[in-house]
């Protein structure tokens, strides 16, 4: 349960800060959350808190546009189709998320 509840708490605060503030922010929102709401699994609820997020997001913003603009960045990395790149991203954002969930739950130690 206490997973759970950190899973969502935070994918909320993440994307709340992420809407005012740069993209790191996304790793204050879960060291926060991995301080305050420590589970047994911080690396991993970070991790697919963030990586939701940011998959979420690359295609909403996708989807909005009529633009190939993702296309032609898959192609420019060895993916053939855009929702690797999508996959790339959230695994990118994360890597940031777990570690700075883990860091925050290591801290309170």
């Amino acid at each position: 349960m206490k997973f759970i509840i950190q899973f969502v708490a935070i994918l909320f605060s993440a994307h709340l800060l992420a809407l005012f503030m740069p993209w790191y922010c996304i790793a204050l929102a879960a060291f926060i959350m991995g301080y305050m709401l420590k589970s047994n699994a911080n690396f991993l609820a970070g991790f697919l808190a963030i990586a939701a997020l940011w998959t979420f997001n690359a295609w909403l913003v996708d989807s909005g546009s009529n633009s190939d603009l993702a296309n032609r960045v898959a192609n420019i990395f060895p993916f053939k189709h855009k929702a690797f790149l999508f996959l790339a991203m959230g695994l990118v954002g994360g890597v940031v998320g777990g570690f700075a969930a883990l860091t925050g739950s290591l801290l309170r130690k």
